[in-house]
């Protein structure tokens, strides 16, 4: 048996190997195992267009710029996501000082640092067993002093217990969502409802785990309201295709819409839940950013309680963060989740995820137990405590007036309507777009909000997010727009530009081709004149 073994392997050429002979081959060339077509369909069903094709091409022309090419602009304005330190926003002192302490503990014997911010970083360090510890792995649900101080917030907030393993600390909001769906959604029939227009990353979340986005669309003529009709149609026509709900996505306020819920909305949502044994989801960041008179922000969790048995036994999950609110620190990627009511078992999974991921980062959960845990008087000194509500305050004032004077500036442009920043970050403004716009973007291979918004990008430097990122109701176009930027002379000067190219589009679509390019010529004739 050798020897005919021997044999068979001396005649056998290497040369009828294909490996051996692309090696001998001098044209040989390397095929990556990944490649679009090779990697997860999911993935490349999953879209986020907060850093989409506008952001992209926003990136390129700051290349441009970088390199001494001249653009119709001299500076950008970052108005696409809601990001306030990177606009300007200053961070609260307070929290900074105690960061930085956590970060070197020798400033402890800086004499320029708050004492009472040095007396906070001591009660870490003595949680912490060791000042080094900071940068150690936490419990993977996060460190145990601060889920205590997560849950004494929850229990003056919404006047009910908080439970100790239902709080989870995250990096931001959005890995808590990212765990309950994978959670939730267990295949394609498995579906999760969720507001039109709505946050880019619930309907990623749902591509990447195979689920089914089940929408429902909020009415802007109602000031971006609930319209339960809508609710139970597109709930009945899910279940009529064998679909299973398993949660509702709720955002309160609402991102992109600015609008903050009323209290009849969010006791129809709650009713519609428990009959339907459907988990709200709900995404209530934007807590602190409040301006409207006409409505108070109440959380879902206090609310089923105040509606009393049997609403108050039902699930509820809800996600809040450092991101947002006034403190704007994007950064730091603190948060949490409460998965109140959820069940012991499930409970254990959820800690069984998360410890996949060994812990949240830990400078944001000491971040997260700044939000939570302000300074206050009888704890910290008088001046401590009016310092840090002045900071807060101010930033407040600002966001406050800013979407007051977006709200004013969008609804007096031309074929533009726009609803009352009532809260959030955001205004989402209709635009009502001229058909030959509409063709134009159509040859382009756009959407006319995308066509808006790029040109929009263009001539000014503003970045904003079409509409059609976020969803939105047939036949309509909207744009995604921050009140953020700090600097008031800024800001005004980006509400100028933002009205004068709006009125640019809108003539040079709305008039003929020949008679836009004779009225720009005149333009250019006269500036030449007057100069």
């Amino acid at each position: 048996k050798l020897s005919s073994m021997r044999k068979a392997l001396a005649s056998f050429s290497r040369k009828q190997v294909p490996c051996f002979a692309q090696a001998q081959s001098r044209n040989f060339s390397y095929q990556k195992v990944l490649r679009e077509d090779s990697i997860s369909e999911n993935i490349k069903k999953a879209e986020y267009a907060v850093r989409g094709k506008i952001f992209l091409h926003a990136q390129d022309l700051g290349e441009k710029m970088k390199d001494g090419q001249t653009l119709k602009f001299d500076k950008f304005f970052k108005c696409h996501i809601g990001n306030p330190l990177s606009l300007g926003q200053p961070p609260i002192s307070f929290n900074r000082e105690v960061m930085a302490i956590a970060s070197n503990p020798d400033l402890l014997n800086d004499p320029s640092i708050n004492e009472d911010a040095k007396e906070r970083a001591r009660k870490y360090f003595q949680a912490l067993e060791y000042p080094a510890n900071v940068g150690a792995y936490s419990e993977s649900h996060g460190f145990s002093f601060i889920r205590e101080s997560v849950r004494q917030f929850l229990r003056a907030r919404d006047g009910s217990d908080a439970r100790l393993n239902e709080i989870f600390l995250t990096n931001g909001a959005s890995s808590g969502c990212t765990t309950l769906m994978s959670i939730l959604l267990r295949g394609p029939d498995d579906g999760l409802m969720i507001p039109i227009p709505q946050y880019p990353l619930y309907t990623a979340l749902i591509a990447l785990n195979n689920g089914y986005p089940i929408p429902y669309y909020l009415d802007e003529t109602k000031g971006w309201g609930l319209n339960m009709e809508n609710v139970e149609k597109n709930y009945k026509d899910a279940i009529d295709k064998g679909k299973n709900v398993r949660g509702m996505v709720i955002i309160n306020p609402g991102n992109p819409t600015g609008a903050v819920l009323s209290r009849d909305n969010m006791e129809e949502i709650i009713e519609f839940c428990y009959e339907n044994k459907i988990i709200p989801l709900v995404d209530e960041v934007y807590q602190e950013n409040i301006y409207t008179s006409k409505k108070r922000w109440i959380s879902f969790k206090k609310l089923i309680h105040e509606m009393g048995t049997p609403y108050s036994e039902m699930e509820l999950i809800s996600f809040h963060s450092t991101s947002k609110g006034l403190m704007g620190e994007c950064g730091y990627r603190g948060g949490y989740m409460e998965l109140y009511n959820i069940d012991e078992d499930v409970l254990a999974q959820v800690y069984k995820l998360r410890s996949m991921r060994l812990c949240s980062n830990t400078m944001g959960q000491l971040m997260t137990e700044l939000m939570v845990n302000p300074p206050k008087l009888g704890r910290e000194l008088p001046e401590t405590v009016e310092r840090h509500a002045s900071e807060l305050n101010e930033v407040y004032q600002s966001l406050k007036t800013k979407s007051a004077m977006l709200t004013e500036a969008l609804g007096s442009m031309h074929r533009v309507t726009c609803n009352e920043i009532e809260g959030a970050m955001y205004a989402f403004p209709r635009i009502h777009i001229p058909p030959r716009a509409i063709q134009k973007a159509a040859k382009a291979g756009m959407t006319p909000d995308t066509l808006y918004c790029m040109k929009m990008l263009e001539n000014t430097g503003i970045i904003t997010v079409p509409g059609s990122g976020f969803e939105q109701e047939e036949g309509t176009f909207h744009f995604r727009i921050t009140n953020l930027v700090w600097d008031m002379d800024l800001f005004k000067e980006m509400l100028v530009k933002l009205k004068e190219f709006n009125e640019m589009f809108m003539l040079k679509y709305e008039m003929e081709k020949g008679e836009y390019k004779k009225m720009r010529q005149q333009q250019e004739l006269e500036a030449m004149q007057q100069e």
